[in-house]
């Protein structure tokens, strides 16, 4: 029954993407036709933007190369000397954002390709009054059909999210945000005239519009799967109402709307009914290849799917492991690795004990951390014997010759690696913002309790001393380094962003540096944007 499960649901992410599979998202030349004849049908309209954000391919989904694209701008990565790749590692490690990249443009034309089927099926909704099937039972109508339209515009809000952090300025409410505009897409375009000229919205119009969506999708969304109620595909890794909020807080975040922030958190963190808390290890989140997820996972991407066997190849660039590792005590290596754990981060979090000047030795609270000893792994300097141990020492590269601290987070799976699912939004990210969201509003004993509980889940115990903005950024860097959380982060919060290893100086938190330049494409054919 697992297996068929499985099946059926990889049938129905096939069938689900309404014509958006190719690559320009103006390229769209047949529209869907309302091709739905019954609920059942329907199903394959959310589950086709799930499969476009995360399936559609091994290298233009929203996991590899956007996270890729996110942690190697951030300061708490450095660029392996004698690197080479087909991938734009010096434009993205150096912050050179006023040229186009395949992983900007690949964000933008998924984004827009997901805004694309959300809207044709938004639309179906709409031009039948809110039921296009009048012989669906009302239990159907109110327990699928509306579930189906929450996921739509969740996944409508995430998409425009995507697009705010790569090609907007953080959101300010003095109106920088409003800058540059973005096409504002809330119904299909079937003409080739209305894809010339689309509505244009300002940043503070895209941000209000991803608020809009994810509220209601709450309002829409269940809290969790039932199997009596549900559809069975919307067990595997879909959103509810839980994941819809943690992004809503994420948003809120962005926009200084802490007390909002603060609502949506509480939420997850203290009303989720005990679905989701810290009571496993770190690693959990990371080696399901199998229908379960770690209980600190809101919401994941599904790739231990057997039938189509994709997976987000641009993380090993960033990996230790090879996207085909097989089996839990071993690994495989890339030859193309690009980027590790920056030196100067090190130093800061206290894991290295003095690596700027030469001292690689890890502290003891790294040996203690349990996200240290699992999620990441020193390797000292190369080492030409054949006979080297690879779990010791550098072996692939051979112009790193100083210990460097690996990102081990991906390619997990306990049979075959590149069959782990993929965390996207984790529970622990969720306390770390608001025990900054509390300190910042006064309520320490609050603050320091929520950072607690992440620090206690790791093997170090509870924060010596009092608690401070800067112990709050080093206990995240440990817990989500290598997730693509750095720079939206410290966007989010308004601080600055050291350059790291890079020997450049620290730059403002709204610094174009970190706006990436439109597809040219997209800058061709949409008249908004002509002279």
């Amino acid at each position: 029954m697992q297996k068929l499960a499985i099946y059926f649901l990889s049938i129905l992410m096939l069938l689900g993407t309404n014509g958006c599979n190719d690559e320009e998202f103006f390229t769209l030349a047949n529209p869907p036709e309302d091709p739905w004849l019954n609920l059942r049908d329907f199903e394959r309209a959310p589950v086709g933007t799930y499969w476009l954000a995360f399936r559609k391919g091994a290298w233009n989904n929203l996991i590899g190369g956007m996270r890729l694209l996110k942690t190697t701008q951030g300061d708490n990565v450095q660029l392996l000397p004698g690197t080479s790749a087909n991938i734009p590692f010096n434009e993205m490690y150096g912050r050179m954002a006023n040229v186009e990249i395949d992983k900007s443009r690949n964000a933008f034309v998924t984004a827009y390709q997901i805004i694309a089927s959300c809207n044709a099926a938004l639309d179906f909704i709409g031009r039948n009054g809110g039921n296009p099937f009048p012989n669906a039972s009302q239990a159907d109508v109110d327990n699928n059909l509306r579930r189906i339209e929450g996921e739509l515009h969740f996944m409508r809000g995430y998409a425009y999210w995507v697009l705010s952090t790569i090609f907007l300025p953080p959101f300010e409410s003095g109106g920088t945000a409003g800058s540059r505009q973005l096409p504002l897409r809330l119904s299909f375009v079937d003409n080739f005239d209305g894809a010339k000229a689309p509505d244009m919205g300002t940043g503070p119009e895209i941000y209000n519009q991803i608020v809009d969506d994810l509220n209601k999708a709450k309002s829409l969304l269940p809290e969790r799967f039932n199997s009596s109620l549900h559809h069975p595909s919307y067990e595997f890794g879909r959103a509810n109402r839980f994941t819809a909020s943690a992004l809503l807080a994420k948003v809120y975040f962005m926009m200084d709307r802490d007390a909002e922030a603060i609502q949506e958190l509480n939420y997850v963190i203290d009303q989720n009914g005990g679905d989701y808390d810290l009571s496993e290890d770190p690693l959990e989140a990371f080696n399901k290849d199998n229908s379960t997820r770690g209980k600190e996972v809101l919401w994941y991407a599904l790739y231990y799917d057997p039938v189509n066997r994709v997976g987000p190849d641009e993380l090993s660039s960033m990996t230790l492991r090879r996207q085909v590792t097989t089996g839990a005590n071993t690994f495989q290596r890339c030859t193309w690795n690009q980027f590790t754990i920056s030196y100067n981060t090190l130093a800061k979090i206290g894991w290295m004990e003095d690596p700027l000047n030469g001292n690689y030795a890890l502290t003891e609270e790294a040996m203690q951390d349990k996200r240290f000893n699992q999620l990441y792994r020193k390797l000292d300097g190369y080492n030409p014997d054949p006979n080297a141990d690879p779990f010791v020492y550098e072996t692939i590269h051979s112009e790193v010759v100083t210990p460097m601290v690996w990102c081990d987070k991906y390619y997990r799976g306990q049979a075959i690696g590149l069959l782990a699912n993929i965390p996207v939004i984790r529970l622990a990210e969720m306390y770390l913002t608001r025990s900054l969201l509390r300190l910042r509003s006064g309520d320490i004993g609050g603050a320091t309790s929520d950072l607690n509980v992440v620090r206690q889940r790791a093997g170090i115990g509870p924060l010596p001393g009092t608690i401070s903005e800067e112990a709050i950024d080093n206990e995240r860097i440990k817990e989500l380094a290598f997730e693509g959380d750095r720079v939206d982060y410290l966007r989010s919060a308004k601080k600055s962003i050291p350059g790291g290893d890079r020997g450049i100086p620290v730059e403002p938190f709204s610094s174009t540096s970190f706006v990436w330049a439109l597809p040219q494409s997209e800058l061709d054919l949409n008249l908004n944007y002509r002279d």
